[in-house]
């Protein structure tokens, strides 16, 4: 058991260092910090693989391409902070990085001969990228559904996780929900933790407030979206409409879901088994 376990980290610890070996470029980390390689990702990444009885190497080249691509397409969300900075470069490098890390999966999958697997990730990308364009078409637009900006967000953070399952076990059903409640737990969380801050900003937990708000309400959130600034009486209506624990609940429900697949997979190490009970803390 010991001489498995070690051999599991081993892999792991492998995975994070092609990761970084791959997004190491002089000129672009001297910029732009890159990023740590996301714990859910690499971890489901995995163990997907393992239960499709791949080797380490090819373990190995196919999580960091997950990685890459995830990590790619998630610094082109930093591009307006980047955009901020006086230095017009980290605008310019943050649209190259993201494009740097992702477009990498192209060789990586083509050298290992994972040909299927590429046009499955390259489907994935234009879903997710098609979830993004759906969220920031209508910056001002405040009446997305609570249950659609969840769905957008799973989509963004779990298709690639979803085309490497579909891909490599076809007929696993118990992995494929044990990616979307894991997914889900993870949006939630993601999504609780931006409670605190007081500036208004589309989330689930305005959205949630703005569905339920009064029309004097609603004429404050207006004029607090407008002047893009911060009021922590924003925090009053969360407690009002009981909003906090609208989501809350749903996090509950999705760890839990999590947990009750979890029971019936067997090999899963201790790491993924848990994450549910880490995100509701």
């Amino acid at each position: 058991m010991q001489v498995q376990q070690r051999i599991e980290e081993t892999c792991l610890q492998d995975i994070r260092l092609k990761i970084s070996a791959e997004m190491d470029h002089t000129y672009l980390s001297a910029i732009i910090m890159r990023p740590t390689p996301e714990r859910l990702q690499l971890l489901l990444g995995e163990a997907i693989c393992k239960a499709a009885g791949l080797c380490k190497e090819e373990t190995e080249t196919i999580v960091s391409t997950l990685l890459l691509i995830y990590e790619g397409l998630a610094i082109h969300e930093e591009i307006e902070t980047l955009a901020a900075h006086s230095d017009e470069r980290y605008r310019q490098l943050g649209v190259l990085a993201g494009a740097y890390y992702s477009s990498k999966y192209y060789r990586l999958l083509a050298k290992s001969g994972q040909i299927r697997l590429l046009g499955q990730f390259a489907l994935a990308i234009q879903s997710i990228n098609e979830a993004k364009a759906e969220l920031v078409r209508v910056p001002g637009d405040f009446t997305l559904n609570v249950e659609r900006y969840l769905q957008l967000q799973e989509t963004i953070h779990g298709t690639l996780l979803h085309a490497l399952r579909a891909t490599l076990l076809p007929q696993g059903d118990e992995w494929e929900q044990l990616v979307s409640h894991l997914i889900r737990t993870s949006v939630l969380k993601s999504e609780l933790d931006k409670m605190t801050d007081p500036i208004w900003q589309r989330q689930a937990v305005n959205l949630s407030v703005w569905q339920k708000a009064n029309n004097e309400e609603k004429k404050w959130l207006k004029v607090l979206k407008s002047s893009g600034g911060t009021d922590h009486r924003l925090q009053s209506l969360y407690v009002k409409y009981g909003v906090s624990t609208y989501l809350f609940s749903l996090l509950e429900e999705a760890a839990s879901l999590a947990e009750m697949v979890m029971m019936s997979l067997n090999g899963l190490r201790d790491e993924l088994r848990a994450i549910p009970g880490h995100l509701i803390i």
